[in-house]
């Protein structure tokens, strides 16, 4: 593995990270993204992966699913888990891998893309480049952002030494003037390399500077006034008159909240000439003299609106992946309706249609709650909505209010569905005097744990399967991987008995 570059010089080639078991596949990798402007880092299990994440920092992972040891949606949550390298972006790579489901846990395991092999170069190349700017461009603010706040700091520095050695007002103000000119000339440069806007208020003299960039990028001008107007005021009129209406109390609120030397960051929204809207993120410096009263304020601007259009779009992608699910899931009913056989077909296809319908359960209460948990009790009735009349009467449910988190509600709801198939099919409710009883408890010690049981009564007799299927991995290893616990199955004489332990920490949401 090649020795990890110097964090501090922008210059540098982006780091990659590449995966994959096989190294023919490897040198296929290279050699498309072959080029000065990236430096591939290779890892032929997840072990090296895990520790080439450890000794450098990387703009983007390719990462095959299929890898020994653990699968690649394993490692991917291992790696979204750390703090370090949670904002990664990972594109998963698969030969295998092409059903929905797959492509579904690909991207609840973190990853931003979903490729095929044989890779087609050309699009693989383009996706790189398109996260390797995006990673080149964030670098490139922070720079420019630590630079920008190191210049301010260093004015306000400089101003206190001034206003130390000079005993009278007027040569303070004049020498003051001469730095802040300098400092001035030397942030307008710098605002206009990291292609912020600014703009700069001199209370002492009633003088506003603006860039030259800040209509472009702002979407309006600040006035500066003759010489006998109040400059200043009429420049945060317009400010203010500019700013969306829902946003502006807000915002003035913020700026007046600011205090001598410390930086404040504020965002909102402006309407602009051309009728577009806007996000912008302003940082404020105020420096005030001893009586209190403001002498300068620099609001350093950057246009948000592009990031947090991403956000919304993120939000509208997730509806989408819900609506496809439904799509999916509503061709499998139609087909079930079609097939259906027997004495009564019409019964058939309706509770099989039910148990169809309860597959996007947990998706739709996510998509709900926005990705932030749900309640346990809410995953269990939905889950168990095509047995909503056995509910209370063979079906007991008991348990205290408690919110999973977004992972663990994912793999908490298939391993559900799972039990109350096979319990249906082969157990409990199977039989007319058959009972399950789902209970959950958070045991109160120094690491709470939370635990899980469904426990069936009085149906047929049950063993041991011969062989485990996809319901087994549902019910044991994924949930056990998404809740960091352990899952004990039992087969008795009274029935199948499933129980979970996890930390509480892992489970549920805290707050």
């Amino acid at each position: 593995m090649s020795e990890p570059l110097s964090r501090d010089a922008p210059d540098e080639p982006i780091n990659i990270l590449i995966v994959d078991d096989e190294p023919k596949n490897l040198t296929v990798l290279q050699a498309i993204l072959d080029g000065p402007e990236y430096r591939l880092v290779r890892a032929e299990s997840a072990d090296e992966a895990l520790l080439a994440l450890i000794g450098d920092q990387y703009a983007l992972i390719i990462l095959d699913v299929r890898l020994p040891g653990m699968t690649g949606f394993e490692l991917a949550q291992m790696i979204k888990d750390r703090k370090k390298t949670a904002r990664v972006p990972i594109i998963f790579l698969t030969a295998y891998y092409s059903e929905d489901q797959h492509i579904l846990e690909g991207y609840g395991a973190g990853a931003v893309d979903y490729l095929h092999k044989p890779v087609n170069a050309a699009i693989l190349r383009s996706k790189v480049a398109v996260f390797a700017e995006l990673y080149r461009k964030n670098r490139e603010a922070v720079v420019n952002g630590k630079a920008l706040l190191a210049e301010v700091t260093e004015r306000r520095r400089a101003d206190e030494r001034l206003r130390e050695l000079n005993e009278t007002l007027e040569n303070r103000v004049a020498s003051r003037t001469s730095e802040l000119a300098e400092s001035r000339a030397r942030l307008k440069h710098a605002a206009d390399l990291a292609k912020l806007t600014y703009f700069d208020l001199d209370y002492v003299r009633n003088r506003i500077q603006v860039a030259e960039n800040f209509a472009s990028i702002m979407g309006f001008s600040l006035p500066t006034g003759d010489d006998g107007d109040d400059r200043i005021a009429a420049a945060m009129s317009s400010l203010r008159d500019h700013v969306v209406p829902a946003d502006r109390d807000r915002i003035l609120a913020e700026i007046e909240r600011s205090e001598a030397g410390q930086v404040r960051k504020i965002e909102y929204r402006v309407l602009g000439e051309d009728g577009k809207e806007r996000w912008i993120e302003s940082e404020w410096h105020v420096e005030s003299g001893p009586d209190g009263r403001s002498l300068h304020a620099f609001a350093a601007n950057l246009d948000i609106t592009e990031r947090k259009q991403s956000e919304e779009q993120k939000k509208l992608l997730m509806a989408e992946i819900n609506h496809r699910s439904k799509n999916l899931l509503a061709v499998v009913q139609s087909i079930v309706n079609q097939s259906a056989r027997g004495a009564s077909p019409a019964i058939f296809a309706h509770n099989l249609a039910d148990r169809l319908q309860g597959l996007s359960a947990s998706q739709d209460l996510l998509i709900k709650s926005d990705w932030r948990g749900i309640e346990i009790a809410e995953l269990v009735h939905a889950q168990l909505q095509h047995f909503k009349n056995l509910i209370s009467e063979r079906i007991l449910i008991d348990g205290s209010a408690a919110r999973l988190t977004a992972a663990a509600a994912q793999a908490l709801g298939m391993a559900l569905h799972e039990l109350a198939t096979n319990a249906a099919k082969y157990g409990s409710l199977s039989a007319n005097e058959g009972r399950v009883r789902i209970s959950w408890n958070i045991s109160k010690q120094k690491e709470p744990l939370f635990t899980m049981q469904w426990i069936e009564e009085c149906g047929p007799p049950v063993s041991v399967p011969a062989q485990k299927g996809f319901g087994s991995l549902v019910m044991g290893p994924i949930v056990e991987s998404a809740l960091g616990g352990k899952v004990e199955i039992d087969f008795l004489e009274s029935g199948l008995s499933w129980k979970l332990s996890a930390l509480v920490a892992s489970a549920l949401e805290t707050r």
